[in-house]
């Protein structure tokens, strides 16, 4: 197998071995899976999935930030920036501040329904950080959030 590149798009559990956007060398192939020299320097075999043709675009993430206060909303507001400049957003939350949302008498209507909803365990920002960036590697992100419309 001589010059074929192919591009990742899937880091799935080879966090060790992949990142994601990056272009790797064939070095053989099956019906199946490719076998590459992966980031930690040995030759593995992994699913033809995780890669796309090298042409193929991959948005990555550059940054993202809170829009609302993460200590006082139940429902928080993230926006994500691209690397291509395209920014998209996201609602974040716990299940305690779901439990307070639901608890509040005047809501409604009496339920939600959220397809750009993440729940976490807490909203500090740095586990914010990692299911963004855990999202991202495993191209879920562009999935779980919203393009950002700015007027």
């Amino acid at each position: 197998m001589k010059d074929k590149r192919i591009k990742c798009t899937i880091i799935g559990v080879y966090e060790h071995a992949l990142t994601r956007g990056k272009i790797y060398e064939v070095s053989d192939e099956d019906e199946d899976k490719f076998r590459i020299v992966g980031d930690h320097g040995k030759k593995v075999w992994i699913s033809k999935y995780n890669f796309s043709s090298i042409e193929e675009t991959v948005l990555i993430m550059k940054t993202w930030q809170f829009d609302d206060d993460n200590e006082k909303y139940e429902f928080i507001e993230v926006t994500i920036t691209f690397d291509d400049g395209s920014r998209r957003w996201c609602v974040i939350t716990t299940p305690q501040k779901i439990v307070e949302y639901f608890n509040n008498e005047l809501m409604n209507p009496p339920g939600i329904n959220m397809k750009h909803l993440i729940i976490m365990k807490t909203t500090r920002t740095e586990d914010v950080e990692r299911m963004l960036k855990h999202l991202d590697n495993q191209n879920e992100l562009i999935e779980m959030t919203l393009p950002l419309l700015e007027s």
